[in-house]
């Protein structure tokens, strides 16, 4: 019980840091299009995947690696610490003088275009914050005190959110020169303030070091259970930077002016996906703080509490995300043009969407598969299906036509693919079957009064002609309350998570 309501306190913690910065984000996002407009933000969203490689290379997958060595109890927290923070140290500072020193041939190989260079040296400074805060939220994640890492996430984007709100409504965008440069710059800014938080944080949590404890096994299960995770989150960087430009690239074959090529992208992936991503703020929290229960549970050899914490793990992510996706399939594209003023095509939106459904799940079963102890299984999965999504990319790109709704059909079939990969991997490693009628049915059935719902709200609404926003708000209020109201009825299986 107590290791059920840690799993659940955790995941709210997590979760309800994850949606304010979540809603930060989108504040963020709708700060950043008025600021750089959709070509300056096409620049921003292909400079990100890259940075987001450095990062994944400079924290090298240590934070996943400390929080389950914490949860099984088997070693010193201090000292573990020490450790990470100098793997960290030793891969990310050189790390930074290389990026800066090789920032132009850079620029001109992945992107051709020069004006990348002050982009690439900028964002270099902040792989040694981001590095030391991810591993003290795992350290903390580890020994499920989760206020911090919490407040870390929020403070972070709310500091990107003031500056730029200030710089858009007290100094003006057109007293910038370089505004994706501006953009950029907040990157190491919002990382550093993280960084602050948690280490005074970690200060004041200070314990004495006791026990003993063999540097070079320790160096050596670190390196094993992050090196996979490391490949993983640095191959789906990977993918990041290749679609960067090989979008763009198809697009441009495809008969695209080079200026509405990196447009499309911007939207893309600068205002579309963003949405499709925000219902990740709970499972990747969920997955966050599944790694230490399942670990714990596996160290102790209790079969019982892994198919518990991973079966309300995913009871947990259909719940949440079954009326999610029914709320964006059907409200989505007006919720994208409210917050971007992006206009993006239904059948640009609906395909991300549907294969969204799929990522949401796809988390939670990465975090349970990390938490047995094979982190190489989601890198070999992520691997198979990144693989085959850039491959149908450039096939459904072929066709001029085909190209802007098969490149998005692409990614969504991609989330589909690693899913499905990794419910199979989890059954045949833990031989634990996933229910997933019984997982989905409560779900799918309390999510018919919200569609009666929001049919007949559209009717209602049709002859009151309501604001937009109004009328996008109300349809969202009406929905979430018809749903919580058909969850309980629906029986008691779900009380837990009311």
């Amino acid at each position: 019980m107590r290791k059920k309501r840690s799993l659940w306190w955790g995941t709210l913690t997590l979760t309800g840091a994850a949606v304010a910065s979540r809603g930060l984000g989108l504040v963020y996002r709708m700060l950043l299009a008025r600021f750089l407009g959709a070509e300056g933000l096409g620049f921003f969203q292909m400079i990100f995947p890259f940075y987001v490689a450095l990062v994944t290379l400079a924290v090298a997958g240590t934070p996943v690696a400390v929080s389950q060595l914490i949860a099984e109890e088997h070693t010193n927290p201090r000292r573990l610490m020490r450790l990470a923070l100098i793997i960290v140290t030793v891969v990310s500072v050189p790390l930074i003088g290389l990026v800066i020193m090789l920032a132009k041939p850079l620029a001109v190989m992945l992107y051709h275009d020069p004006r990348f260079i002050p982009l690439i040296i900028t964002i270099a400074p902040a792989l040694i914050a981001v590095g030391f805060s991810a591993v003290l939220r795992g350290y903390f994640v580890g020994i499920q005190q989760l206020t911090y890492p919490a407040l870390s996430q929020v403070s972070e984007q709310l500091s990107r959110v003031v500056i730029l709100y200030t710089i858009l409504n007290f100094i003006g965008r057109h007293a910038f020169h370089n505004a994706p440069l501006v953009a950029v710059a907040l990157i190491p800014i919002g990382e550093g303030v993280s960084l602050v938080i948690l280490a005074l944080a970690y200060v004041r949590s200070y314990a004495p070091l006791a026990g003993v404890m063999s540097h070079t096994s320790k160096v050596r299960d670190i390196l094993r259970l992050s090196v996979p995770v490391t490949f993983s989150r640095l191959l789906g960087s990977l993918v990041g930077v290749i679609e960067a430009f090989f979008i763009p690239m198809r697009l441009e074959a495809a008969g695209m002016s080079p200026y509405n090529a990196i447009r499309y992208f911007g939207q893309l992936t600068g205002m579309a996906l963003p949405l499709i991503f925000f219902p990740t703020a709970l499972t990747l929290s969920l997955s966050t703080n599944l790694v230490p229960v399942v670990a714990h549970c596996h160290s102790a050899e209790d079969e019982q509490g892994i198919r518990e914490a991973v079966m309300e793990g995913l009871e947990a992510t259909a719940v949440f995300t079954v009326p999610v996706t029914i709320l964006l399939l059907a409200l989505g594209i007006k919720l994208d043009d409210l917050f971007f003023h992006a206009h993006i095509h239904a059948d640009v939106f609906y395909p991300l969407v549907l294969g969204g459904f799929f990522l949401y799940f796809d988390i939670t079963l990465s975090g349970a598969l990390r938490g047995l102890g094979r982190t190489d299984i989601p890198m070999r999965n992520d691997l198979i299906a990144s693989a085959l999504e850039i491959l149908m990319i450039y096939l459904l790109s072929i066709n001029p036509r085909m190209a802007p709704t098969g490149i998005p059909t692409a990614i969504g079939l991609g989330f589909v693919l690693s899913m499905v990969f990794n419910a199979v991997s989890f059954t045949r490693l833990s031989r634990i079957r996933i229910p997933w009628g019984k997982i989905l049915l409560r779900p799918l059935a309390s999510s018919i009064p919200v569609l009666l719902t929001l049919a007949l709200w559209h009717i209602w609404g049709m002859g009151r002609h309501l604001p937009q926003a109004e009328s996008l708000m109300g349809s969202i209020g009406l929905t979430i309350l018809a749903y919580l109201l058909s969850l309980r009825l629906t029986g008691p299986t779900h009380h837990r998570l009311l």
